[in-house]
């Protein structure tokens, strides 16, 4: 990478750290801080804020999925790069997916561990398998997400999902892990739309008489492709996608937002629409430090390396991660098409919560 790119990446990443959010000035060095490892690409629930949950076909388009499990050959040859890329990088196990669905999650868990790298992931916890198993490989942190107390109110954000299932599981994974000499830290992850805060107090009660963390955080449109098509649809000065060499056309092939993903916006206290006024108080960059080789890379199941922690769509690829170093993925993904639309409606900053007390 050139010294004027890099100094470029530089600048573009203050916004990230400045102002109190996620992110640390040392972790924008890291390459990469954190990386999304998809060990599983099944979901069991399709929450409308996920391409998950937009499979419609609309217009004659949909977004490109796959279902598969890593190949635990592949996955070993991963981690080890991974490891010689930051001997220290958090690995989550999994992407728009589900990790208690893979039947070895577990070796999963120990074959991160062995290297020294810090496995962490996040699930609905309406299914678990092999939980002692799990728990005794010793994951960092388990996040359970979630979004109400009561049925009515849950299944609008984890659309398929059951609460009751969820506080069972709660049951069984607090009383083995409060088994063990050594808790892990798992928390409760309350995601808070506009109709739902009154069921917290309940929620959080259970989860601490269950010796469980709780904390919330604001829903956000999590699909980085919906989300974008969403601001264009509601800007009068919207512009196509480039089009460029060698890729899709994206005007041809994203499907545009649908009903499902609208609804679900009149329910989120921040929609990304607001992200634009939100952030104009920083100065707009041509590249960001949130995709690939930077701050979070995003592995899929088949070693493809996917543009950005944040999209979904198969198509939104760039080349193996085992052929590839954390700078030719930054160099490939510099002024992609999908990046420079994000980065025109501010979602990247939107995205990883920048200037964190303004999300209450």
């Amino acid at each position: 990478m050139s010294p004027e790119l890099q100094k470029a990446y530089d600048d573009a990443s203050i916004p990230f750290y400045s102002g109190g959010g996620a992110i640390t000035l040392a972790e924008t060095k890291l390459h990469s801080w954190r990386f999304f490892l998809e060990v599983n690409s099944a979901c069991n629930l399709r929450c409308p804020t996920c391409t998950k949950g937009n499979q419609e076909s609309i217009e004659g388009l949909k977004y490109e999925h796959q279902t598969g499990t890593m190949d635990p050959e592949l996955m070993e040859r991963i981690l080890d790069k991974i490891a010689s890329e930051n001997p220290q990088a958090i690995v989550f196990l999994y992407g728009n997916s589900e990790p208690f669905l893979h039947p070895k999650l577990p070796e999963c868990i120990a074959s991160i561990k062995r290297r020294g790298l810090h496995p962490q992931f996040s699930t609905n916890l309406n299914y678990v398998q092999r939980l002692d198993e799990t728990l005794a490989e010793k994951p960092d942190m388990i996040i359970i997400s979630l979004s109400g107390w009561t049925q009515e109110i849950y299944v609008r954000g984890h659309a398929g999902g059951n609460i009751e299932k969820v506080k069972a599981n709660m049951r069984l994974i607090a009383e083995a892990n409060n088994k063990l000499a050594q808790p892990i830290p798992i928390l409760v992850n309350y995601h808070l739309y506009n109709d739902n805060e009154h069921e917290l107090p309940l929620m959080e009660e259970y989860a601490k008489n269950l010796g469980l963390g709780i904390f919330t955080s604001y829903a956000r449109a999590i699909s980085m492709e919906n989300a974008i098509q969403y601001c264009r649809d509601h800007d009068p000065d919207a512009t196509p996608f480039e089009v460029q060499e060698g890729r899709p056309d994206w005007n041809k092939v994203l499907p545009p937002a649908g009903e499902t993903y609208r609804k679900v916006m009149e329910r989120i206290k921040i929609p990304p629409t607001q992200a634009r006024e939100m952030y104009s108080h920083h100065p707009m960059s041509d590249v960001c430090p949130v995709g690939a080789g930077s701050i979070f890379t995003f592995i899929r199941h088949d070693g493809k390396t996917e543009l950005c922690a944040c999209v979904a769509d198969r198509r939104i690829t760039l080349k193996d991660y085992l052929d590839t170093t954390p700078d030719e993925l930054i160099e490939q993904r510099t002024g992609h098409a999908i990046c420079k639309q994000c980065i025109r409606y501010r979602l990247n900053l939107y995205f990883m919560i920048a200037d964190r007390g303004n999300w209450g």
